[in-house]
């Protein structure tokens, strides 16, 4: 069976390139072929290429803000392959099976699109997996009768669970371990994947994160268990992307890779001592959680090959913190980043902005803060949370809760 699967174009006011590695779809890929299919990736946002749209009526709130402000966006773009060229790859592919990629709930609109576009071209079974297809499985398919199947969880469960319906004994080899799985990153040109002039992948060394932030959604797809690769399969997709790709820059996309620090530290003295992996530079670009390192761990991590630090902080009110179950203290963060200049790395710490209660002088005074610590302050604006226990206790219209486009940062929809 020859499957395709897809990670689809954006419509937004901006996106994030080095954010867009399609990590869950090489996961995905690995365990179909674990099932003995043939499998190809058309990556839509590879290269990211913009086309400037009109501003959707749902987003037409914003625009007295940010007409002739400097400082706010210039336009509503759509990025990635145009549906002329996405048709010509499918048609080219010749797959018999399509698979979508629905990580984030303010794009289904895009990934709609592109499923009503091939059904109206060709009849071929399409199925949609990853975080919003975890969040929303039966709302979508009332929205989108061109989706045939919605599969939930993690791609080594729901896949064989997909493929298996109606015929128990036709994928019924031993359950997929993801731990020893090696993601499809071959099916990539690594050319299409770049920090400035250095290839990079994007991986995951562990999966889950047992703090209960209530903002956060991650348990509703990998759980609060934390769950870690073994440190001689990490390295070895290092090595072999090292060699075959030339890859030089590996962000670790985990949640809480540092959660464990006999296990992270443990990993960061082996890539110290690897005799392959040299002048390569790690990142973590979707934040550590600070109270969660020590001096010792800095300087593991500079020795390794991190350059640049993200911490993730949110509030330094901590009447805030103990609200949304946010873990650490204002005096944990300065003594890291303390250590951290001292060392030399480039520190961005992330706070969110527009917390439900949060006061505009709270955001002040925690920005004060952190520019005091001499840090680039990077600012989230709080959107809407699916799947996360925040979801269900905001007050929300229901015009705005039932219009999945405002979830986004950029729509400032709460």
């Amino acid at each position: 069976m020859k499957i395709l699967l897809i990670q689809p174009p954006i419509e937004d006011f901006y996106t994030t390139p080095v954010r867009l590695y399609p990590l869950g779809l090489l996961y995905a890929a690995a365990t179909l072929q674990k099932l003995g299919c043939d499998v190809e990736i058309l990556d839509c946002l590879t290269p990211p290429k913009k086309r400037q749209l009109a501003i959707p009526a749902d987003f037409s709130y914003l625009e007295k803000h940010f007409r002739n402000n400097p400082y706010l966006f210039k336009g509503y773009y759509r990025y990635g392959l145009s549906d002329r060229q996405i048709m010509e790859r499918i048609d080219a592919a010749q797959p018999d099976m399509i698979g979508i990629s629905s990580q984030f709930t303010a794009y289904f609109q895009s990934v709609q699109k592109l499923a009503e576009m091939i059904k109206a071209n060709a009849d071929i079974p399409i199925f949609i997996g990853g975080n919003h297809a975890a969040a929303f499985g039966e709302e979508i398919q009332k929205r989108t009768p061109a989706i045939d199947d919605v599969l939930v969880g993690p791609a080594e469960t729901a896949l064989p669970r997909h493929f298996n319906r109606g015929d128990a004994s036709r994928f019924s080899g031993a359950p997929i371990d993801w731990k020893s799985m090696q993601p499809a990153h071959e099916l990539l040109p690594p050319p299409d994947y770049r920090m400035g002039k250095k290839n990079y992948i994007s991986m995951i060394a562990s999966r889950g994160c047992p703090y209960k932030c209530e903002f956060c959604s991650v348990h509703n797809m990998f759980g609060r268990r934390m769950d870690y690769r073994d440190i001689d399969d990490v390295l070895d997709e290092m090595r072999r992307n090292y060699l075959d790709k030339e890859a030089r820059i590996f962000n670790f996309e985990d949640d809480n890779i540092s959660v464990n620090k006999k296990w992270f530290e443990h990993f960061l003295q082996r890539v110290i001592a690897d005799s392959t992996l040299k002048d390569i530079e790690l990142t973590a670009m979707n934040g550590l959680c600070y109270p969660t390192l020590d001096d010792r761990l800095l300087q593991l991590m500079h020795r390794a090959g991190f350059r640049r630090l993200d911490l993730s902080f949110v509030t330094r009110d901590q009447a805030l913190r103990r609200r949304f179950k946010r873990p650490g203290r204002d005096d944990d963060l300065e003594r890291i980043v303390r250590t951290a200049h001292r060392l030399g790395f480039f520190i961005t710490v992330y706070i969110i902005i527009g917390l439900p209660g949060q006061s505009y002088d709270e955001v002040k005074e925690s920005i004060d803060v952190l520019l005091d610590m001499n840090v680039l302050v990077g600012p989230s604006v709080f959107y809407i949370p699916p799947a996360s226990s925040l979801y269900d206790k905001l007050e929300l219209p229901e015009h705005v809760r039932c219009n999945w486009n405002l979830y986004r940062s950029s729509a400032f929809a709460v």
